[in-house]
């Protein structure tokens, strides 16, 4: 089932190049925006489209453990407050629900020490959703999946094919999951002037894979099946051959 995220164009943007800090503690930011030659062309490539690259980047900014644990010790306290429960089993449930916000945020403090990143990254060209691209000559591949400790910053390439038509209004929205968790989604506009016309002149189309002919496969099914037979008949000859030395040097009948 699509979701929001997969319909709706989003409503507010930063400008590329404009760092942002989700609630996680992971900053990003877009720059490096640019139209490029891809090495292959993509097969529904239609005349007119055009070929865009930028890079994602990332920063943990993510708080130390212990810094996190006196941010949350100074919202609550260490201890539920004693009075102003009607009864045991009031305050009973006010400590547990106490210990378990701590557990959360201790949990939260140590997943920023360390995080497991993966993100989708989703580009709009006016009113149309622009398709992603991949090109192994110029390492755009894989995108965001990493792991980033704190302090440390994280870069990936994306590439997507716009439709003719569609750079003066760009949207690109990058949704980071840390630690398996999707939290927040970042907004970036930007507007790119047309490319020239011989941009795409040294780039290859993309031809189908051919599949082998139908005879040599046959032929290739035929002796795998044999196979067996003949690793068999291999062994007996190797057996032979050796009761052969044997009886040449011993004199022995066999």
């Amino acid at each position: 089932m699509p979701t929001d995220a997969d319909t709706t164009e989003p409503d507010t943007a930063l400008e590329v190049g404009e760092w942002t800090t989700l609630d996680s503690g992971l900053a990003v930011t877009i720059d490096e925006m640019e139209t490029f030659s891809p090495t292959y062309l993509d097969r529904d490539h239609e005349d007119g489209d055009t070929y865009v690259s930028f890079t994602v980047r990332v920063k943990n900014m993510a708080p130390g453990v212990r810094r996190a644990m006196r941010a949350h010790h100074a919202e609550h306290p260490r201890r539920a407050p004693r009075r102003g429960y009607s009864s045991e089993a009031a305050h009973t449930r006010a400590v547990e629900q106490h210990t378990k916000a701590r557990s959360d945020a201790l949990r939260r403090a140590k997943g920023g020490v360390r995080m497991r990143l993966t993100a989708r990254v989703q580009v709009w060209a006016g009113d149309t959703r622009a398709v992603r691209t991949y090109d192994a000559d110029q390492d755009i591949l894989t995108g965001l999946h990493t792991e980033l400790r704190r302090r440390r910053t994280g870069t990936t390439t994306y590439a997507f094919r716009v439709p003719a038509e569609g750079l003066d209004d760009l949207r690109i929205r990058v949704s980071p999951a840390v630690n398996g968790a999707t939290r927040e989604s970042a907004d970036w506009a930007a507007s790119l002037t047309a490319p020239p016309e011989d941009l795409l002149d040294d780039s290859l189309i993309r031809e189908p894979v051919e599949q082998a002919p139908a005879e040599e496969a046959t032929d290739e099914a035929h002796e795998t099946e044999h196979t067996p037979k003949k690793r068999k008949q291999r062994r007996q000859e190797k057996r032979d051959h050796r009761r052969q030395q044997i009886r040449s040097t011993h004199g022995a009948a066999l």
